[in-house]
């Protein structure tokens, strides 16, 4: 079977990693780089050698091109995705879905008006501690869950780099929201959320620190979701995440601060990356790599995707009722996401 044509929308940090994935990839290739800036957008085509193009438009009118890969930030997935599903393509979008539950149903309603296909791209789906932690949950080897806890905190720069574009809670903490309903099997039914907001309007930058929710879900477990990008620049790691389920007869206890290696050198530690998006042999492997390779397989074979596209509206309602909390100073229901 012949490889997948994909083109890449948005050539930016993400984007650039997910267009190494598709050069490694043994059943898809890069056709194409999209970027509304012919700066960035060539020099990412030059150097993967194929077509720039400039919009989703031209794209779509230049033909020769299976299925898209949209890595843009999350408030402009709404009016790409949309076209791109309206014409009946596959779609991989990057997390989190869109930056409201509105913006959600939109995107889920132009998949099924306009018969393209939607996988939404949380890496951890294809990370194999997280994969073997809801696997054992679901078969009962924990029992049943009675308290779950999970979160991540980043270093200052992204938030930063980010400069108040997204909130912490979309941009990083979508990983968590799903991985705590994912994982436990249970859905956030109601949010209550406090936010600190110290260091980052300290820096310039109209954003929060972190953001720490209590919340009750619907099998009548509680539990805590916690995220922020507040730690120094020079932790040896970018990635500071733990998540714990308690069960009536076991506990599942995800620590991935460390991904086995620690080098030490001259004079600082670092954590290097050993999961997520390492280049191994001169290629990008590891959790992207098989995001890319599962996309592109289901579009050829005409499979489902492993993440449903309704547990991807999940996510977005709960940080939805997230920032409505922190707003409101009081606990927030998590509005209906089914469409």
């Amino acid at each position: 079977m012949s490889k997948l044509k994909l083109a890449l929308v948005g050539a930016g940090f993400m984007g650039q990693f997910h267009a190494q994935a598709i050069a490694g990839s043994d059943v898809a290739e890069l056709s194409a780089v999209v970027d509304l800036s012919p700066v960035v957008g060539r020099k990412v085509a030059d150097a993967f050698g194929v077509r720039y193009l400039r919009t989703v438009a031209d794209a779509l009118d230049a033909g020769g091109i299976d299925a898209y890969v949209v890595a843009l930030p999350d408030r402009l997935h709404q009016e790409v995705v949309c076209a791109l599903l309206e014409a009946g393509k596959a779609v991989l979008v990057e997390k989190p879905m869109a930056h409201t539950l509105a913006a959600a149903r939109a995107m889920a309603q132009a998949e099924r008006a306009g018969g393209g296909r939607l996988l939404v791209g949380h890496i951890l789906r294809f990370d194999p501690r997280y994969v073997q932690a809801a696997e054992a949950v679901k078969a009962g080897r924990i029992g049943e869950p009675i308290h779950a806890t999970s979160g991540r905190f980043t270093v200052r720069d992204i938030g930063t780099r980010m400069n108040g574009t997204s909130s912490v809670c979309f941009y990083l903490g979508v990983h968590d929201v799903d991985a705590l309903q994912w994982i436990s099997g249970a859905e956030v039914r109601t949010v209550y959320s406090r936010a600190v907001a110290k260091l980052m309007p300290s820096l310039g930058v109209a954003s929060e620190d972190a953001i720490f929710s209590t919340v009750e879900m619907s099998n009548g477990m509680t539990g805590q979701l916690y995220f922020g990008w507040s730690l120094p620049s020079d932790i040896p790691t970018g990635i500071w995440a733990r998540t714990e389920v308690i069960g009536t007869e076991g506990i599942i206890d995800l620590d991935v601060r460390d991904h086995g290696l620690r080098l030490h050198s001259r004079g600082a530690w670092s954590l290097p990356d050993g999961l997520h998006w390492p280049s191994i042999n001169g290629h990008i492997s590891g959790d992207l790599f098989e995001e890319i390779r599962h996309f592109a397989n289901a579009v050829r074979e005409d499979r489902p995707f492993v993440m449903p596209v309704e547990d991807a509206m999940r996510a977005v309602a709960v940080n939805d009722a997230i920032l409505r909390s922190v707003e409101s100073g009081k606990a927030e229901t998590v509005e209906d996401w089914r469409v």
